[in-house]
């Protein structure tokens, strides 16, 4: 199955933060259930609780119940009071999903402290695609690790990968996509944009819209995988053969200078300019192929407007360098000295003051 399955891990924090995920997942909020929102009330009966109180007050409640029972008293404003997990289906999937979410209950209890932690377990199907909520208390030893169990970077990219291996491989679904960059993150914001426009999805007229965008932008491969969307390829542009050939292996700002080491530059320009030094034939390697001119010694107004000058790239600036082309640019001469300003201001005021007035015409008569 080319399609994947993917899980979210959200920190649940604040007082009667758990109440509050609880009643949105039982569909006890009654502005969810409008014609604006994403969830359509007429299929909200699809909804199935596997495990968990049947009211949202009864779930926040066992939480306090585990948490006085280890002997978890008072927390801090700032502590994680419980784990959020939510694991979605593909479109177009074809497993039995109760099955599936089951799997995935399991597995979370075993991942985040065991089966006695699990507050809730809700699939929805009455929003695009089925998915799963359950609700966790991090409760380890006596004690609340909700950042703990969660961690950083690499302990999420190890539960993703243990969460595959354990349970979506075994469905026949493929990895998550990693976080995409460059050209081929640009191409998939543009691919999720466009089908959100041409379905008219109500996300649109949502009024957290702006911050959907934000998040669309910022990472877009959760959103290809909601909407079906096959993950678009982008070739990267070919390298030139001077970009190949200055190149200094990876890292910023490695490309230098140009490979043959020359550059055409004005026939003004003197030996004691930045940058340049003594005049030297081209070599032979390097000479236009085809018979040569009738007077190689003659020399013509427009054969001596461009000099062939050699210029060692340790002289180049890298700052001057344009990826796109492969050549060193000229950049824009530099503004005058403060004292060249105040003398040229001084050269103007002299010369007006050198002006003879002109008469003012008589109207008089």
């Amino acid at each position: 199955m080319s399609a994947a399955a993917f899980l979210r891990i959200k920190k649940l924090k604040g007082g009667g933060i758990i109440t509050a995920a609880a009643r949105h997942n039982r569909r006890e909020i009654q502005a969810e259930m409008g014609a604006v929102g994403s969830i359509d009330p007429t299929r909200s009966r699809l909804n199935e609780s596997l495990c968990g109180p049947p009211a949202a007050a009864d779930v926040g409640q066992l939480a306090k119940d585990l948490m006085t029972a280890a002997g978890v008293s008072k927390l801090r404003k700032d502590a994680v009071q419980g784990l959020e997990v939510v694991f979605s289906l593909p479109p177009g999937h074809a497993v039995d999903d109760r099955a599936y979410f089951t799997a995935c209950a399991d597995w979370a209890a075993s991942a985040f402290g065991g089966h006695q932690n699990v507050l809730s377990v809700d699939i929805h199907r009455d929003e695009a695609q089925p998915h799963c909520h359950i609700l966790l208390l991090p409760l380890v030893d006596g004690r609340m690790a909700g950042s703990d169990l969660i961690g950083g970077k690499q302990k999420l990219a190890a539960l993703q990968k243990d969460f595959h291996a354990k349970v979506a491989g075994l469905y026949g679904f493929t990895k998550a996509p990693a976080k995409l960059l460059g050209t081929t993150k640009q191409a998939a914001v543009k691919a999720v944009l466009q089908k959100l426009r041409e379905t008219s999805d109500s996300v649109l007229l949502s009024a957290a819209w702006p911050a959907i965008r934000e998040a669309i932008e910022s990472n877009p491969a959760p959103y290809l995988l909601a909407l079906g969307i096959e993950l678009p390829t982008v070739k990267k542009p070919a390298r030139t053969m001077e970009q190949i050939f200055t190149s200094k292996g990876k890292g910023p700002a490695r490309e230098t200078a140009n490979p043959i080491g020359f550059t055409p530059q004005e026939k003004e320009q003197t030996l004691c300019s930045v940058g340049f030094a003594e005049k030297t034939p081209l070599p032979a390697a390097r000479l236009p192929l085809g018979p040569p001119p009738p007077d190689t010694h003659s020399h013509t107004p427009e054969s001596d407007a461009i000099e062939t000058i050699r210029v060692r790239d340790s002289e180049l600036d890298p700052t001057h360098f344009d990826p796109d082309t492969g050549e060193y640019f000229t950049p824009p001469p530099p503004p005058p000295a403060r004292h060249q300003k105040q003398a040229a201001n001084e050269w103007v005021r002299q010369a007006l003051a050198k002006q003879t007035p002109r008469p003012l015409p008589n109207f008089t008569h």
